[in-house]
Formats: structure tokens, C-alpha cells, sequence
């Protein structure tokens, strides 16, 4: 067995091979990379297990490294989930073991795996982050039915507040503009709207944006992202001035509606931390949490690095970061975001 970087003709066999692996997720594919290329300038390591001529594995990962931030290699930035995909334990370990070696080669503080099932003994770990995943049914009427009393009032007052649902990637410019506000009011570095412009653009048929108007404002949207039987909340956000309405409930009651109705089988609503707000709004519509394990493997620090919201030093952050301007943050944003991957 062969373990080799992807050489730039074997984009199209890389992908193949993801669509074909049980164990790979939209982050592996190759648009990935090219969309974290492109709008952050991170040099990725894209490696290849193959036998015989044949690919048996992969592992997608990016060094991200800066004079404030210190030096990483991550599988794979910005996205929940990523990892290792083989076709056995062996192959899979051999990969690891390989990446070890590039990142003690490159000087890195820490490789980090973000791996959706797979949890490796020994290893250094952080469980704080799960996706929630509900299961469809090609009959939308038989989740409604599933749903509590509470859940189902509060989608009917969305319905009763005149709101209306749109899905196109027409709305990228108000999803930013939602989005970007509701980064800054949690204290939190935003991504640059050329990111999701590249998304966009990587993934014409994989990614699209719904979002909720009042009286023709978009008051909420979610930039969705398709793959395979699973259609994912990437990232979501809302006007709160108009909360009262329940914009949420009734956008991801229609995303949801209108996935089963085009026979996907799985909505991943996203990470949550366990117990925090938006946790406990995704678990209400009858969704399997499922653990996430980041894994590490240390080389120039001594513990696994703490950006939760809960870190002191990230509070601290944020109490700043809220003060300031739109226009400061939509600028500086980015430019801090690239290196929290």
C-alpha cells in the first residue's frame, strides 16, 4: 500500500470515491478544499491510501499557521466534520500515522481529526461538540404528526404571523447580512462573504439558501448544503427584533417539509454544544444527537486549545467584539477567522 498526496489531475477520482465511501461527509469533497483554498489561502494535504492502483482511503487536511495563532493541520477546517475515510481499520491507521509524521515534519502545535464516528483510544479528545440529525419520511405529514404540541403551535404562529419561505441562492447578500449581525452580537468572528459566494460557486447543484420575509424583509435564512440522501444546516441566522414571530420554527419546518417531499432521508440541523440554546431548539423536533470527537495529537503545547464560547479569554473577546461597529467587524472579521478553523 501507497500513501501519496493527490496530484492535480485526480480531483474527479477523488471525488468518486467519496460519493462511494459510508464514511464520508460533504467536507471531503474536493470542492472543499477549493472553496478553503480560495478564500483563506490555506496549503492543504489532501492524501491518498491506494492499492494496486486502487484508492482504499483518504484523508483531507489544511495547515493553517500564523505569528499570532501558532500552526495546525486540520482535518478539515470550518466544517464539523471531517476525518479519515477507509475501507478498514488497517488502511485507516496507516493514514494517521502518516499525517503524524507530516505534522511533526511541519512543526505544527497539533493535528486535530474531526471525526463523526470513529473515536481512537489513546488519543487526546474533545466530545463537547454534537450534530442532530432527523430522520425523514417521504410523507411530511407523519413528522408533523411526531412533532409535540409545543413545536407544532409554534410553527402554526409563524404560519398565522404572514410569514413567507423562499429557497434560492438569490438571497446570499440578506443571508450575509443576517448572518454577519448575529455573529457580532455573539462576539464571534464572521466568515467573509466571498467564503460563501465560493461555496456557491464550487457547489451550483450541492448548496442553496432559505429564508423567511416579513412584509418583504428577510428576518431569517439558512445556507443548506446536499449531499448524498442528507440535506445540512450549515450555517443559520435570524433578525431577533422579530423572534416573537417564530421565523425559525417555520423555515426549518418548510426546509424540512420540502426535503421530504424531494426524498432525502436525513436533515443534520448542525453542531451544537451540549445543553446551550440552540442544542435544546434542535433536539425539540425529535432529532439523534450524535457525538462528534475531535482528536488530537499534541507536539508544541500541553493540552487540547479551548475556543468555546466558555473559554475566559474568548468571553473577554466577546464582551469587545459585541461594542463594535458592523462595518468594523463585517472587515476585521474574516481576517481573525481564518485562523480559528
Amino acid at each position: 500500500m501507497e500513501i501519496r498526496k493527490l496530484k492535480d489531475n485526480e480531483e474527479q477520482i477523488w471525488d468518486e470515491y467519496v460519493l462511494k465511501s459510508k464514511s464520508s461527509t460533504f467536507y471531503h469533497l474536493i470542492g472543499w478544499k477549493n472553496v478553503v483554498e480560495k478564500t483563506y489561502g490555506h496549503e492543504p494535504f489532501y492524501l491518498i491510501a491506494e492499492e494496486k492502483g486502487e484508492i482504499m482511503g483518504i484523508l483531507p487536511l489544511f495547515l493553517l499557521k500564523s505569528r499570532n495563532f501558532g500552526r495546525k493541520l486540520v482535518s478539515v477546517p470550518f466544517a464539523p466534520y471531517g476525518g479519515v475515510c477507509a475501507e478498514n481499520s488497517e488502511i485507516e491507521n496507516a493514514l494517521i500515522e502518516n499525517v503524524k509524521t507530516l505534522a511533526k515534519g511541519k512543526n505544527t502545535d497539533y493535528l486535530e481529526l474531526r471525526s463523526l464516528d470513529d473515536k481512537r483510544e489513546n488519543v487526546e479528545t474533545n466530545d463537547a461538540y454534537w450534530t442532530l440529525i432527523l430522520k425523514l419520511e417521504r410523507d411530511p405529514e407523519l413528522l408533523w404528526n411526531r412533532f409535540d404540541r409545543k413545536l407544532r403551535n409554534a410553527v402554526r404562529k409563524g404560519m398565522k404571523s404572514n410569514l413567507s419561505v423562499e429557497i434560492g441562492k438569490d438571497s446570499c447578500t440578506d443571508f450575509y447580512t443576517i448572518y454577519s449581525k448575529n455573529m457580532r452580537d455573539l462576539g464571534a468572528p464572521v466568515h467573509s462573504n466571498t467564503f460563501f459566494r465560493n461555496l456557491l460557486l464550487e457547489f451550483p447543484e450541492q448548496t442553496n439558501i432559505a429564508t423567511v420575509s416579513y412584509e418583504e424583509k428577510i428576518i431569517a435564512s439558512i445556507f443548506l448544503l446536499y449531499f448524498k440522501d442528507t440535506i445540512i444546516s450549515g450555517w443559520a441566522a435570524s433578525d431577533r427584533s422579530f423572534l416573537n414571530f417564530n421565523p425559525n420554527n417555520i423555515l426549518y419546518w418548510n426546509t424540512i417539509k420540502t426535503a421530504c417531499e424531494e426524498g432525502y432521508t436525513y436533515f443534520d440541523f448542525g453542531r451544537s454544544i451540549m445543553d446551550s440554546g440552540t442544542y435544546h431548539f434542535k433536539k425539540s423536533w425529535g432529532v439523534e444527537p450524535k457525538q462528534m470527537h475531535y482528536q488530537y495529537c499534541l507536539y508544541n503545547i500541553n493540552k487540547i486549545p479551548d475556543t468555546t464560547q466558555a473559554n475566559r479569554k474568548r468571553k473577554m473577546f466577546a464582551r469587545v467584539y459585541k461594542q463594535l461597529p458592523l462595518t468594523i467587524t463585517n472587515i476585521i472579521g474574516p481576517k481573525l477567522r481564518r485562523n480559528f478553523p
